[in-house]
């Protein structure tokens, strides 16, 4: 079994569960009588305790050297820690397992990429076509969910969750045991991380362009379904926007060479104006289509570009700091902030609040190209 199938079945396995969830939460969340402020609460607490946690992992692993063994334990503990939600039904009980499971899942993904970086450095492995299976799973999840869920009972979607978090835990066991160079106790890898600049602005930038991304994970089915979409349709335009994703994974090592990470950003940048400025107004299912097809800018030329820049500017000591250090704004701050952002937003004005969105691409892709000459 060689390293680079092991890798991409964690990967597989990791987005199989966000491919079910991503989408179909809400729907789960508003089956149990919570309104959109309170679902973006919810998602918003989520991904905000990965800011005390994360940083907290990652340590741990810097000072350890240690990857597969934490990604191991993390896994069985989400599955574990998702159980409780089938007795669930209140929004107080829900955030708290909420918060619980996030705790256990938001270091996942982080330790994991720096776990394959590893791979990539040492051994030469492509990391953009082990990472595109997670992106295959995600659209499996997304999609079969989907066919399924079509006048189910929306308890199906936590009970397709728990089967996707078992599967996930078990394939954590496969993984390659890599180990990262460690400094032992000398050394502080936090504040040799933020110590950079340019770290620093890059991180701001990938935060807004990832950020604006907030209100589609939360509300962006719920919308649909306003408009007259139904589930099989809204589960094939996630796949769809995915889709596109796997295809520039494919051809990922060309992309970072003629671009480079802080213009691949930029890119993402004015991807997330178009997108979203557009989503704003748009209704028609042939146009939504077509916006779908940016996903693989806005999202995946963004992963992409953030990936290889902390590979090329981080030492292999501090790599799950640098990693998490960038996935906790993203998803911890960006994503959770901007998810309570988006209840409001969504409650307010419906489709029109992606506009909210769009600027906010605008800000991440002028953040950028600030990076490029540095």
């Amino acid at each position: 079994m060689s390293a680079s199938f092991r890798l991409a079945s964690i990967y597989a396995g990791t987005f199989f569960v966000i491919g079910i969830m991503m989408p179909f939460w809400p729907v789960w969340l508003a089956s149990k009588g919570l309104g959109p402020a309170e679902i973006g609460a919810v998602f918003a607490a989520g991904s905000c305790v990965r800011v005390i946690v994360n940083p907290m992992v990652a340590r741990l692993c810097d000072r350890t050297g240690e990857r597969k063994r934490p990604i191991v334990v993390l896994a069985v503990m989400c599955f574990l820690a998702f159980l409780p939600f089938a007795l669930a039904d209140d929004f107080w009980t829900i955030l708290a397992l909420q918060v619980i499971y996030f705790a256990m899942a938001g270091p996942v993904i982080p330790i994991s990429e720096t776990l394959t970086m590893i791979g990539a450095r040492r051994y030469g492995l492509d990391y953009g076509r082990i990472r595109l299976w997670g992106s295959v799973a995600f659209i499996v999840g997304s999609s079969g969910v989907g066919f399924f869920l079509k006048e189910a009972d929306p308890n199906f979607i936590w009970v397709a969750v728990a089967t996707a978090l078992a599967l996930f835990a078990v394939t954590s066991f496969i993984l390659p045991d890599y180990r990262a160079t460690t400094r032992g106790k000398d050394g502080a890898p936090l504040s040799d991380v933020l110590k950079d600049r340019t770290f620093l602005t890059f991180v701001a930038a990938g935060t807004c362009i990832q950020g604006t991304h907030a209100l589609y994970y939360s509300f962006g089915t719920l919308n649909w379904i306003r408009i007259g979409l139904d589930e099989t349709v809204i589960g094939l335009l996630w796949a769809e926007g995915v889709i596109a994703e796997v295809i520039l994974f494919m051809y990922a090592k060309d992309a970072i060479k003629r671009v480079g990470p802080a213009r691949l950003l930029a890119l993402g940048g004015l991807a997330c104006v178009i997108r979203w400025a557009l989503a704003g107004s748009v209704e028609s299912l042939p146009a939504i289509v077509l916006l779908q097809v940016l996903h693989a800018f806005t999202f995946g030329a963004s992963h992409l570009a953030a990936i290889h820049f902390i590979s090329e500017r981080m030492p292999e000591e501090v790599s799950a700091t640098a990693q998490t250090i960038y996935a906790l704004m993203v998803t911890g701050l960006g994503i959770g902030l901007f998810s309570y952002a988006s209840g409001y937003l969504y409650e307010a004005f419906q489709g029109q609040a992606y506009y909210a969105m769009a600027l906010l691409g605008a800000v991440g892709m002028v953040l950028a190209w600030s990076v490029r000459r540095r």
